[in-house]
């Protein structure tokens, strides 16, 4: 029996459990277009498996905004949903600041000046995004140039995160793992799988009895890795199935 085998089995067997996951990359391909990405059809049965459990809840945490990740994700409750990197819930989130918003109009303005069809900026209500993945399928090397440009950008000392053809400015200090360290404390155990590198303050967080899964093969804190998405959607099956008859 492998060390994940293992693993599942402790999760499978736990009092009350809690799956969180990432979208893209973890559950659903990275695609050029994001409004085109889909969960995988083997994953998104193991969450609905999994959420009409007892005592079993399954989260989608993202990058997306709320709105956007509704779009592309077709299961809502008792899937709990939350977007831009944790301060979007359906409960709301904080308000911004007048400083907040000047901070977001000047990065989204500048970015805009970067941005090179099919270069994009996405305006998320905590962040604005550069995407350079549709122009990187064409062009990878101006793709790395728009990124660097991005990145030089003076933050003033906010968070600015790159991921996978992308750099992202907050204007709030909030992360996947200070949402998920709030939370899964209403759980005995927790599932947390993420291929990216806002992944990686959840991975984090987890503590004993936890498991983190890295997806792909980024650096990563989680002691465990799949390579593939379509190989997260089988370890998702087994769970399911392996809850299911405890």
């Amino acid at each position: 029996m492998t060390t994940l085998d293992l693993a599942l089995r402790t999760l499978a067997e736990a009092e009350s459990l809690l799956v969180c996951l990432d979208f893209d990359g973890t559950i659903s391909e990275i695609v050029p277009d994001p409004a085109a990405a889909r969960a995988h059809p083997a994953a998104l049965a193991a969450i609905r498996d999994l959420s009409a459990l007892p005592r079993t809840q399954v989260a989608v945490l993202s990058g997306r905004h709320l709105d956007g990740l509704r779009s592309v994700f077709p299961l809502g409750d008792p899937v709990v949903l939350v977007g831009s990197h944790g301060a979007e819930t359906t409960a709301g989130g904080p308000q911004l600041t007048p400083d907040d918003r000047a901070f977001l109009h000047r990065i989204e303005a500048t970015l805009a000046d970067i941005a090179e069809p099919p270069a994009s900026v996405e305006v998320k209500p905590y962040q604005r995004v550069l995407h350079v993945a549709a122009l990187a399928e064409t062009d990878p090397g101006r793709a790395e140039s728009l990124l660097r440009r991005a990145l030089a950008i003076d933050a003033g000392g906010r968070p600015v995160i790159a991921g996978r053809n992308v750099v992202e400015f907050s204007a709030l200090e909030t992360t996947k793992g200070s949402w998920l360290a709030g939370y899964k404390q209403g759980f005995s155990a927790t599932l947390m799988a993420g291929d990216d590198t806002t992944d990686e303050t959840a991975l984090a967080v987890l503590g004993q009895g936890d498991v983190g899964i890295k997806v792909g093969p980024k650096p990563s804190v989680a002691p465990l890795r799949v390579s593939t998405v379509a190989e997260m959607a089988g370890v998702l099956t087994d769970l399911a199935a392996a809850r299911a008859g405890r």
